[in-house]
């Protein structure tokens, strides 16, 4: 039988019960994993990284060659090893279970709709939206998740470590 898969192929299962955050490539969304790495090991439970992703944002599948269009997996592949590769250092570190998850669709949809099955979700504030303090995605899943959120704020804010 099949994962059950919601809003952009996000596996409901895997989420559930997990401490979820979002991860855009960004210094903020760095130190969001960090500090979501340490509350999954405190809970004792699952870490899930969900990275959004589109054609013109994802990184080309390994092997294709110009005028090929991968298929949807294999640009799920390449999301997920950029993942990997951009998180190593981090994911390392820790001993609770990880899950990289690309999500087809926007960031704000992706984490709003994990949220409905996550224990948290943690963002980064990223800084560039409402009054400097949270970005448009930050902002958009305080409003609208389905659970608790910990926004992290950047390296060097105010109120960071």
């Amino acid at each position: 039988m099949s994962q059950e898969r919601s809003v952009g192929g996000i596996e409901i299962a895997t989420v559930s019960g997990a401490v979820v955050v979002g991860n855009d490539r960004s210094d903020d969304a760095l130190a969001a994993a960090e500090w979501a790495l340490e509350d999954a090991e405190r809970r004792g439970v699952r870490l899930v990284v969900l990275r959004a992703w589109s054609i013109t944002n994802a990184p080309r599948p390994a092997g294709s060659e110009h005028g090929y269009v991968p298929s949807e997996d294999e640009f799920v592949d390449a999301v997920r090893e950029e993942m990997a590769s951009d998180l190593a250092a981090v994911l390392e570190s820790g001993s609770a279970e990880i899950t990289l998850m690309p999500a087809h669709c926007s960031a704000e949809d992706a984490l709003v709709e994990a949220s409905k099955h996550a224990a948290l979700t943690v963002v980064g504030a990223r800084g560039r939206g409402l009054a400097r303090w949270l970005g448009s995605v930050s902002t958009a899943v305080v409003r609208a998740s389905h659970g608790p959120v910990v926004v992290i704020p950047g390296r060097g804010e105010r109120g960071a470590g």
